[in-house]
């Protein structure tokens, strides 16, 4: 079945997937602040001691979708997914993949609420478009 975390691997190397993303972000009509960017490597290794490879995070948001949900009381609780999250790492097999929230899986536990449903409509494909290296 689906996962609520869609997972790919890139063909391309570490920087240059981050690169490409931030790219089909940007052209998608996304927010991609520079300093929504967590270098996940380096603080854990600050904080425990522990490498766990390459891997960073990027936030991204689409303000017209954000808007059109968060306007609403009983939408305001998904805060607390926003900024929309993409993280991009290494594996222990030495390739980049990337992984994010699947929408489509939120999207079925709030199947019929008209909101949601737009929302998945429009932001799926786009996040699905985000994570396509070529």
């Amino acid at each position: 079945g689906e996962d609520m975390i869609i997972e790919k691997s890139s063909p391309l190397g570490f920087e240059e997937t981050i690169e490409m993303l931030i790219e089909n972000g940007k052209s998608l009509g996304w927010k991609l602040p520079k300093k929504w960017r967590k270098n996940f490597q380096k603080n854990l290794l600050k904080v425990t001691k522990v490498d766990i490879g390459r891997s960073l995070v990027v936030e991204m948001c689409e303000p017209r979708a954000a808007v059109k949900l968060l306007v609403h009381d009983q939408y305001k609780k998904f805060l607390s997914m926003m900024p929309c999250s993409v993280a991009v790492y290494e594996k222990s097999d030495g390739k980049v993949y990337l992984s994010m929230m699947n929408i489509k899986m939120m999207g079925q536990m709030y199947k019929g609420q008209k909101e949601i449903d737009d929302l998945v409509a429009s932001l799926a494909p786009q996040m699905e478009q985000m994570l396509t290296m070529q």
